[in-house]
Order: C-alpha cells, then sequence, then structure tokens
C-alpha cells in the first residue's frame, strides 16, 4: 500500500476530515490534500506527526510493517532468525515491569557485560 494510501486510511478509521486532523497535528490541510493524493512527499517531521498522533511507527506508515509490526521489507543483511523474531515479539508483549526482571534474568544467565550494564526499561 502506497503513503497516500496508508495517511487517508488512518484519517478515515479515525472518523477525522482532512480540516480536523490538520487542526490535531498541526499542519495545513492543503498539505494533508496532497499527501493523500500523492501529489505531495511527506516530511520526517510531518511523518512524525502523523506516527505520533495515530500511535504507529514510521515504518507503518511507509508500507514497510504490518498492523501487527511484521516486516513486509527486510533490511538488507538481516541475519534475524525465526526463533529470535518471537523472542522479540513476545519482548514487545511484556509490561515494563517484566522487562526489567527479564533483563535481571538475562543478566545473571549471561556473563555479556552490555547485559550486566543494560540501563533498566
Amino acid at each position: 500500500m502506497e503513503l497516500s494510501e496508508i495517511l487517508k486510511e488512518l484519517r478515515l478509521e479515525a472518523g477525522l476530515t482532512q480540516k480536523e486532523l490538520a487542526n490535531k497535528i498541526k499542519i495545513g490541510q492543503s498539505t494533508i490534500v496532497g499527501y493523500e493524493k500523492g501529489e505531495r512527499e511527506a516530511t520526517l517531521t510531518n511523518l512524525s506527526r502523523y506516527a505520533d498522533y495515530f500511535n504507529v511507527s514510521i515504518d507503518f506508515l511507509a508500507g514497510r510493517v504490518d498492523d501487527f509490526g511484521s516486516r513486509t521489507v527486510a533490511p538488507m543483511g538481516d541475519t534475524t532468525t525465526a526463533d529470535e523474531r518471537d523472542l522479540l515479539e513476545v519482548y514487545r508483549t511484556l509490561s515494563p515491569e517484566l522487562r526489567e526482571t527479564l533483563w535481571g534474568l538475562l543478566a545473571t544467565w549471561t556473563p555479556s557485560k552490555t547485559l550486566k550494564s543494560k540501563k533498566k526499561v
């Protein structure tokens, strides 16, 4: 799906007019019209505003991940295994408290200095 389609779909799903969205994310309505028609390229600043408002990632807006956070485009040189992706998916579902507990366990199980010096989540 193209960026223009994604931006329009997010706005419509939220039940917003272009003018209402423009006011909420503080960009011009004509800018939103240009984005949704594919006649204008979005700036990183404005993509960030969309991402923050709709609680999605910029990768999602770019069509690189689906609704569930699964990559649709693998980065060059990505050697992540299926098990590693599964672990990451589970980690993302954990509360901050459980993430902190997990880091503590990992620090006791591995000699890695990076784990022992890991900042609390």
